[in-house]
């Protein structure tokens, strides 16, 4: 007997030589439309993955696109200093870059009180066995005796009045006879950022710090004997003195800003002498920010590399083969209308006669980006770059960028420019500002959709298949039995003639 692997009967095939092989033969055929379907799957499967990668380089473009839109991509600053020991500066975005020179007589200092050595116990980590509360305070003390060459005052800009006190500094530490001279300072330490009070222990002294350079005062009061701060060596802060171009001012920190606009100055060390002998006379250090247009000039160079680099995957996502060729094979994304409408969009907004010139007269041409093939392949023209900032700086990076911003706020508004223009269209592909879907993740829904669907009708016609098949088992198994049955009889039939046949001889 034929074997139908459990689907059919005990006698398919035997007599009709309809067997399993019929059967799936039968299925097969019927069983193009589900086929059909399957290559659908993966097609819409292969364009959805197709357009991930679109999605990918497009949102890979908008990044260095982003940096087009960064201030401090066009006003990066290079920070120099003829003597770094004696002080440094940096600056952001807003800072005008120039040279100055800067003349540092006293740096800033903090005030200190050292305490006399706890000899009650052999190290820090021993408890002190007295219980009470040892208070602190910062008092501003102010001076008077910081005067310019010429002998009159010089004042320091924000500071507290004479004789107030820090606000939070106020600290009442409560002390148990567990408490050492480490966990002391530990509770001291604890309350350091409100404070502004540091807490140290030197072979056990402690040693009580301010953080605010200048001239405070360390008030303490409570446990002070017990702790060796009753006649404790208080050493007072200074504030730092120095003259930028000649200009002498004094501030309460060796981080000096708001003298230069954008920038921040760090005095590091005290002026040496002139060598001119003269015992009054400092040599001035030379500090100064000057322009970094490497980092513009990077941001366009990486900008046209991602460009090229998208277009060459739409080109290639684009490519129809050869049509002559029997076995031609074509891209996943052949003749996509929504494809090729980015790669023709995307080559009209970066075609220099296609972009608008700005208030300065400047294009995409003008500032070295071109097509320079057929292709469109993207150039950057870094002389034609170059030349275009020397003779405007300000016109060359409102051509890339320009915004209205909030000095309250510090939002932007009326965002203007090249790379505003890129940007907006990459969004409409990616995402919106509002959260709306781009284009691309409203194709991406429509692919999941439709392969869900036809993976619902596939299930189906396989489901229609499955008992297709059993049906033919069916049939062809009670043809067998039909044909068993006639051949038995037929059989049966011949032998009773034969029997006749001998009863008559």
């Amino acid at each position: 007997m034929v074997s139908t692997s459990g689907l059919g009967g005990a006698y398919m095939g035997q007599y009709s030589g309809i067997n399993n092989q019929t059967i799936d033969q039968l299925v097969q055929a019927e069983s193009a439309p589900m086929l059909l379907m399957q290559r659908q799957v993966q097609q819409i499967q292969s364009k959805e993955t197709a357009w991930g990668d679109i999605r990918s380089r497009l949102n890979n473009l908008l990044n260095k696109i982003t940096v087009l839109q960064k201030s401090d991509t066009f006003n990066s600053k290079v920070n120099t200093s003829s003597n770094d020991k004696i002080a440094t500066i940096s600056g952001d975005s807003t800072a005008a870059q120039g040279s100055h020179d800067l003349i540092v007589k006293q740096l800033a200092t903090n005030t200190k009180l050292t305490g006399a050595r706890i000899s009650d116990v052999k190290s820090s980590k021993e408890p002190l066995n007295v219980t009470g509360t040892l208070n602190l305070a910062l008092t501003y003390q102010g001076t008077s005796d910081i005067t310019d060459s010429n002998g009159k005052p010089l004042v320091i800009p924000d500071t507290p009045a004479v004789g107030s006190t820090v606000e939070k500094s106020n600290l009442a530490i409560d002390i148990s006879a567990n408490d050492t001279i480490s966990s002391i300072v530990d509770k001291i330490n604890s309350h350091s950022k409100d404070s502004n009070i540091q807490a140290s222990v030197v072979d056990n002294h402690l040693v009580i710090k301010s953080d605010l350079a200048g001239n405070y005062a360390i008030k303490t009061t409570g446990l002070t004997e017990q702790l060796g701060l009753d006649n404790a060596k208080q050493t007072a802060g200074q504030a730092a003195v120095f003259s930028i171009d000649g200009l002498e001012t004094t501030r309460n920190s060796n981080s000096i800003t708001g003298v230069l606009d954008g920038a921040t100055i760090t005095l590091t060390g005290v002026s040496p002498k002139a060598a001119s002998g003269d015992a009054n006379e400092l040599q001035p250090t030379t500090i100064g920010l000057t322009n970094d247009d490497s980092k513009f000039q990077g941001a366009v160079n990486d900008f046209v590399s991602q460009y090229n680099s998208l277009m060459g995957l739409i080109k290639a996502d684009l490519n129809v083969g050869d049509p002559t060729k029997s076995d031609n094979q074509t891209s996943a994304l052949a003749g996509d209308s929504d494809l090729i409408q980015l790669q023709s969009q995307l080559q009209r907004l970066v075609t220099p006669s296609a972009t608008s010139k700005d208030s300065h007269n400047l294009s995409a041409n003008g500032v070295g980006l071109s097509l320079v093939d057929k292709e469109g392949t993207l150039g950057f023209d870094t002389t034609t770059f170059q030349k275009a900032l020397k003779n405007n700086p300000q016109a060359v990076k409102d051509f890339f960028y320009s915004a209205d911003i909030s000095n309250v706020t510090g939002t932007t508004s009326n965002e203007k420019g090249y790379a505003t223009v890129l940007s907006k269209f990459a969004n409409s592909y990616l995402s919106t500002s509002t959260g709306k879907a781009g284009i691309i993740a409203t194709k991406t829904t429509s692919f999941d959709m439709t392969i869900k669907d036809l993976n619902k009708q596939i299930d189906a016609f396989q489901d229609r298949l499955i008992a297709k098949r059993q049906q033919y088992v069916n049939q062809f198994t009670a043809l067998d039995t039909y044909m068993m049955q006639a051949q038995s009889q037929l059989n049966y039939f011949n032998q009773q003639i034969g029997a006749n046949t001998n009863d008559n001889h």
